[in-house]
């Protein structure tokens, strides 16, 4: 589909599926998936549109408004709308976010239960993995592959059910306000940013020491290991996903060196940034 160049890069890809000849109401099925890198000017309002939407933010913020809400979406969090109502979202400056636009079988029935439980604005429990799983339906459209429609109802189930464990309606992934989930969230908004353990334990209101002995015995992790695997997942998930030049990527997820960065991706992930890209999802 050709794109819009004034709101957005040339980066941007969107791809229109075919819906299911048969077993509508038995399949979940994408209407459309994409990526798209957004200019600061991105903006759209929508009336009615036959079809829910999944965004899961990858950079920079999106603001969003519903009839009963109105929020910001940011890297780490997932908003999910039904489109047969009002609601409108702009970018925020620049920013870059994955999507789908789906329906059949219980998707009204999951959204309306996840809206309910948590709004529209989900924060992820595990966004490495939501990315992956939208990466890879992406790249599945992307390479241009014949569509099996059971694999990719199969696919978006698996999307949907990830998505639920993360709003906390299933019990498992229920949402805390614990010290460690609130330093997860402030380092998955900013990588982009210079993160040291100081930084990261005064944004929840704790002395160094204290916090990194609690973050590690909850995640198994310090948390300077847990920063670098975080940036190093998402670098990972910009280079398999979307068409930013390694440069940006290595910006976006916090190095002013792509020399530093390519260093620092061999050494966490065993392969360089360039053939990580050409690694199939």
């Amino acid at each position: 589909m050709k794109l819009n160049p004034e709101t957005l890069e040339d980066t941007s890809v969107h791809y229109f599926v075919p819906a299911p000849r048969e077993l509508q109401s038995m399949l979940y099925y994408p209407i459309s998936i994409g990526y798209f890198d957004c200019k600061p000017c991105y903006a759209v309002q929508r009336n009615i549109h036959n079809s829910f939407l999944l965004m899961v933010m990858m950079a920079g913020t999106l603001g969003y408004q519903t009839r009963q809400q109105r929020g910001t979406l940011r890297v780490g969090q997932a908003l999910l709308l039904d489109c047969s109502q009002p609601h409108s979202y702009q970018a925020q400056g620049k920013c870059s976010f994955t999507f789908i636009h789906f329906d059949g079988a219980q998707s009204r029935e999951i959204c309306e239960q996840i809206n309910r439980s948590c709004g529209n604005c989900i924060r992820l429990t595990d966004s490495t993995r939501m990315h992956e799983l939208v990466g890879e339906l992406l790249s599945y459209m992307r390479d241009d592959r014949r569509v099996n429609e059971a694999q990719t109802s199969a696919m978006l189930y698996s999307i949907l059910m990830t998505l639920l464990e993360s709003s906390g309606v299933s019990g498992d992934g229920a949402i805390g306000n614990s010290i460690v989930d609130q330093a997860i969230g402030y380092i998955q908004t900013h990588l982009a940013d210079p993160l040291t353990v100081e930084t990261i334990a005064s944004s929840v209101g704790y002395s160094p020491s204290y916090f990194s002995h609690v973050f590690q015995r909850e995640t198994g992790l310090s948390p300077y290991r847990f920063v670098v695997k975080s940036r190093m997942d998402s670098a990972m998930q910009l280079l398999q996903t979307t068409r930013l030049s390694i440069q940006d990527i290595a910006f976006q997820v916090g190095f002013n060196s792509v020399a530093n960065f390519c260093y620092a991706f061999r050494r966490e992930k065993g392969l360089s940034p360039n053939e990580c890209r050409k690694r199939p999802v």
